[in-house]
């Protein structure tokens, strides 16, 4: 194949892939009964497809690829939506809380030659689909895995305005070598996220922000009466959406006082900022799931009864049982074991905003 029509592909050939440690904490059943009910806490990955990478050297289909058109190729370029990434999974679009940052990816690639040239690359965003503009203090790196990243700056929602959409894009600046006609400026497909005025909020997810306002501030709440986010649960932390809370469901547990059923909303905050404080990525939740291994054990009370275990406790869920029962004092249910005093300081931290 000439050289100058030769495709070179910098991608990460590993596609995405959701951890074993997630998989076991799948959705369990939302009631044992009156008198105890599972947390309805597992952490979800819904909608985050697999990423698959292309094949190493071929064209986009549909490519033409005559010497003509090809003189015309940009030097670098994106691959198309579906592998960008928002906060290390495969979604294009999610819901945050105002105030809150995302980190943006996107896959790339060269048509010329094995050693690729590589432009600068910034970050663009828009507001409700208004006028793209440069965003300060966000440069895209990149990567030898074939990603484009960057930490973009949290957006906070104007005063008085319930929800913001914003857009983000990767923006290439010109090329100063290789064909003239292909230096020109690339960007990315965008991916939007819904940024929510905390301060607007009305009915459920007003009731459900109050117990956390001071805890996670910067947290959304996403109501799902239809268990369409999440499942079997009462509530769940939802990747894509955020702190999902289904009112419905709660509805049903008669037996539970206001604050029992409060505390569900605590158990996600708690959630919330483990994923935040440990980099609030795909990536770094896995060292959140190693550590947590290490600091959160099934033990028993040795002082009096101990609440047995769920079939689904993991560590993960027992650091957010004890945070929540610092606030709550017990009232809650728990996923079963006893938060014996180094737990209980460290599940602390969270609160404090530090990792434990």
């Amino acid at each position: 194949m000439n050289a100058h029509r030769r495709l070179t592909v910098a991608l990460a050939a590993t596609a995405l892939t959701l951890t074993s440690a997630l998989a076991a904490g799948s959705p369990a059943s939302a009631s044992d009964g009156p008198g105890r009910t599972v947390p309805d806490t597992a952490p979800s990955a819904e909608g985050a497809e697999p990423l698959v990478a292309p094949v190493l050297g071929t064209p986009d289909a549909g490519r033409v690829t005559a010497r003509a058109s090809s003189a015309r190729r940009p030097l670098f370029a994106f691959w198309g939506l579906k592998y960008n990434r928002l906060d290390g999974f495969g979604f294009q679009s999610a819901v945050r809380g105002s105030g809150t940052s995302i980190e943006l990816a996107a896959a790339w690639k060269t048509y010329r030659g094995s050693k690729p040239l590589l432009p600068k690359v910034f970050v663009q965003a828009r507001v409700d689909g208004g006028k793209w503009s440069k965003l300060k203090g966000a440069k895209g790196k990149i990567g030898k895995n074939g990603l484009v990243r960057s930490r973009v700056p949290a957006f906070t929602v104007t005063a008085g305005v319930p929800a913001q959409t914003v857009d983000y894009r990767f923006k290439t600046k010109k090329l100063k070598k290789g064909p003239k006609k292909a230096r020109r400026s690339i960007a990315s497909k965008p991916v939007s996220v819904r940024f929510e005025n905390q301060a607007m909020y009305t009915g459920e997810q007003a009731r459900f922000y109050a117990p956390i306002a001071n805890l996670c501030p910067n947290s959304n709440v996403t109501i799902d009466t239809t268990g369409a986010l999440a499942g079997d649960r009462a509530g769940v932390f939802d990747w894509q959406n955020g702190l999902t809370i289904n009112p419905t469901l709660l509805a049903t547990y008669t037996w539970q006082s206001e604050a029992q059923k409060l505390a569900v909303a605590i158990h996600e905050c708690a959630h919330f900022q483990q994923f935040h404080l440990w980099g609030g990525t795909n990536e770094s939740w896995e060292t959140l799931v190693a550590r947590s291994g290490e600091v959160f054990v099934p033990d028993n009370n040795p002082s009096g009864p101990t609440t047995p275990m769920a079939a689904d406790w993991a560590p993960l869920e027992h650091a957010a049982d004890c945070a929540t029962s610092i606030i709550t004092g017990g009232i809650q249910d728990t996923y079963g074991g006893y938060c014996n005093p180094a737990e209980t300081a460290a599940a602390g931290l969270l609160w404090q905003g530090q990792r434990y």
